[in-house]
């Protein structure tokens, strides 16, 4: 009903909207339309997991019943990676839209990891905040912030925190040995580049004077795609940490693009 009243909204044949007005009503059709399409999503998870076998579907209640646990465990001391929302003039609108929903899949990703993530977004205004917004940010455990990160840099030197900010950057010159969350925070620049731009978080790594490493993908895995999805770029993080392999890391993290009851029914297939 509330979908309707919009569009008709947008149709009406009475006076001229203004502009901000058009606005408005195109925004809460955009975010409605999500939430129609996150429904059909549900809908359809909720036929596969329907004709799973028993055993099947026990393995699926499982793993659900602990995806709360897991993302309350990762906003309060999961491993913490901080996504660089600060590029959004340098992207087209379909571009900021992908960036959404690659944070959105995260949530989904971060119930699933053995080691939850401790997500923040910075720099969250403007059509980044009204695209994350259409997405389901309000109801999602994240720390987010309209400041930028070199404010909240600045903020966590001025609270005594001590950990070390690591810039992940394909360009950079040394690679990433280790990920250690007691003593890193590790940040990801939140861009979508279908142009392949090198070295803006190289640069925005060296204005801010902090370090740079990259994923060792390409040394221990031939024809590794790069540059990677943010959702990736985090899921590789926590299973190394949890598998200290980036071979292992790699590779599994290719399974989250596909849905858990998907995944599910498929490696019981197998066995059968």
């Amino acid at each position: 009903m509330q979908e309707e009243q919009v569009q008709e909204g947008l149709e009406q044949k009475g006076p001229k909207l203004t502009r901000d007005e058009k606005k408005v009503l195109k925004y809460q059709r955009a975010k409605l339309r999500a939430k129609v399409i996150r429904k059909k999503i549900a809908k359809k998870v909720k036929q596969k997991v329907h004709i799973m076998n028993q055993e099947a579907k026990e393995k699926y209640s499982e793993i659900k019943n602990l995806a709360k646990n897991n993302l309350q465990l990762g906003y309060e001391s999961g491993i913490p990676i901080y996504i660089d929302l600060e590029y959004d003039i340098l992207m087209t609108d379909r571009e900021i839209r992908s960036l959404a929903l690659q944070i959105a899949h995260i949530q989904g990703i971060n119930k699933e990891l053995k080691f939850p993530i401790q997500l923040h977004l910075t720099n969250v205004r403007g059509i980044q905040k009204n695209e994350l917004e259409k997405q389901g940010l309000q109801k999602w455990p994240v720390h987010h912030y309209e400041l930028g990160l070199q404010d909240l840099i600045q903020e966590n030197l001025e609270k005594g925190i001590q950990k070390e900010f690591i810039y992940l950057s394909p360009d950079a010159d040394s690679y990433l040995e280790s990920v250690d969350p007691e003593q890193c925070i590790y940040i990801v620049g939140g861009f979508v580049d279908r142009q392949v731009q090198k070295f803006m978080s190289l640069n925005k790594a060296n204005t801010l004077q902090i370090c740079s490493k990259k994923l060792p993908i390409e040394s221990f895995i031939k024809g590794a795609k790069r540059p990677l999805n943010i959702d990736r770029v985090v899921a590789i993080l926590s299973l190394f940490y949890q598998h200290k392999d980036w071979k292992v890391a790699y590779e599994q993290s290719d399974n989250f693009n596909i849905s858990l009851a998907e995944r599910i029914t498929r490696e019981h297939q197998k066995q059968e």
